[in-house]
């Protein structure tokens, strides 16, 4: 299975924070299949095969907003064994990550992962 972590230190107004992220997997290409107050799912409609198909969750950490400042996780992951460096899922993770570190909806303060 493949599976890539990252974490962001974001800073945005917390009421806006679940609605910008949906926003952001939804210019992913990614449809979002559950959400609450403090997760969100999302995941690919269209891919060649079963395993290959990437679900993206990404958690919000309620109980570590300081402010305007928001810790999110964003883990990225199929059933496709990563047998290459650059396999499917690693793609979308990176295209998740760039759309995050690239919003204007909220300041990117830090990212690190994988």
């Amino acid at each position: 299975m493949a599976r890539y972590t990252q974490h962001f230190l974001v800073e945005i107004a917390p009421e806006n924070l679940h609605s910008t992220i949906i926003k952001t997997l939804e210019s992913c290409g990614l449809v979002i299949t559950y959400e609450t107050d403090d997760y969100v799912i999302a995941q690919e409609t269209e891919t060649t095969s079963h395993a290959k198909i990437v679900t993206v969750e990404v958690l919000i950490h309620r109980s570590e907003i300081e402010g305007n400042q928001a810790k999110l996780t964003s883990v990225t992951k199929n059933a496709e064994l990563p047998l290459r460096v650059n396999n499917h899922c690693q793609g979308i993770s990176d295209r998740v990550s760039k759309a995050f570190s690239d919003s204007t909806e909220w300041k990117l303060l830090e990212i690190s992962g994988y």
